[in-house]
């Protein structure tokens, strides 16, 4: 309508220009999120060697819950912005939009599953007694989303489509990416022997880590985000590291615990596998 904004033998430099100024500022966007994961994983760095130095300086080999809570939630949290920036300069930053379109089900499955972790038998037997206070509490929840944030933005976030994209073009690339980046994080918990944990609970843990990965893999070509399995992610902690992380004790499970936790992820597992294999056996789909 009326008279062009510029004549055409000015529009080829004009879009090369506008192109070279965009690609300049995403080239800034990319070294600034490059400076944050580095300066990020520095200081997570430190804060580590501070607290193996200084549990053992400041409270002689046996820190407090709120030391060891107050410690491990800021190092994921940092490894968990680090990643997430990682992942945004690889190109998956849409992976962190909070949606569940197309995944709901899948959700609701990851949630029962979460939920079935609760050691809720065991506390109201008595077998599991609470014991924090509210400070402690609140930084139990707080080192329960870290977990999530991390562990997600690592192995979902980052390493799933990554492996994805290597196998793209394949058949059932969704399943094959979804078991191995389950089994590198599978193998990343064996680094617990280091930590005091016993051979026999770290392979244990192994395995069943191994079928997290899974779940929340899934969950995430399902949904194509991140979110939902961070927040199942979480929930499944807030339940299941109870004992773990110095906030009550006892044990964690019972009989009707383990049949209950075995119908629903039977149930789940089932669910994911079969809507995952439905939905990405094709070579053209898209995560």
């Amino acid at each position: 309508q009326g008279k062009p904004l510029l004549p055409a033998k000015h529009l080829p430099k004009a879009i090369a220009v506008g192109y070279n100024i965009r690609m300049a500022e995403e080239e800034k966007k990319r070294r600034a999120l490059i400076s944050v994961a580095i300066a990020a994983y520095i200081v997570c760095l430190g804060l580590v060697i501070f607290e193996m130095a200084g549990g053992e300086a400041l409270f002689g080999g046996e820190p407090p819950a709120a030391f060891t809570l107050g410690m491990s939630a800021s190092e994921r949290l940092l490894l968990a912005a680090a990643f997430a920036c990682l992942a945004s300069v690889a190109g998956y930053g849409r992976l962190f939009a909070p949606h569940i379109k197309g995944g709901v089900i899948a959700f609701v499955a990851a949630m029962a599953l979460a939920l079935a972790n609760f050691p809720f038998f065991t506390l109201a037997s008595g077998e599991l007694t609470y014991t924090a206070g509210a400070g402690l509490t609140a930084l139990y929840l707080v080192n329960c989303v870290a977990i999530g944030l991390f562990e997600e933005s690592a192995f979902r976030g980052l390493l799933l489509p990554l492996l994805f994209g290597l196998m793209k073009g394949k058949r059932y690339a969704g399943l094959l990416a979804t078991a191995a980046q389950s089994a590198v994080f599978a193998l990343f918990h064996i680094f617990n022997l280091f930590a005091g944990a016993g051979f026999g609970a770290t392979m244990m843990q192994v395995g069943y880590t191994f079928l997290m990965g899974c779940l929340f893999g899934a969950l995430t070509l399902l949904t194509r985000s991140v979110v939902p399995g961070m927040i199942a992610h979480a929930v499944y902690d807030v339940g299941g590291t109870m004992v773990t992380y110095g906030v009550a004790s006892g044990a964690n499970w019972d009989t009707p615990s383990i049949v209950i936790m075995a119908v629903v992820s039977s149930l789940a597992g089932l669910y994911l596998f079969i809507a995952v294999f439905r939905r990405t056996w094709r070579d053209s789909f898209e995560l």
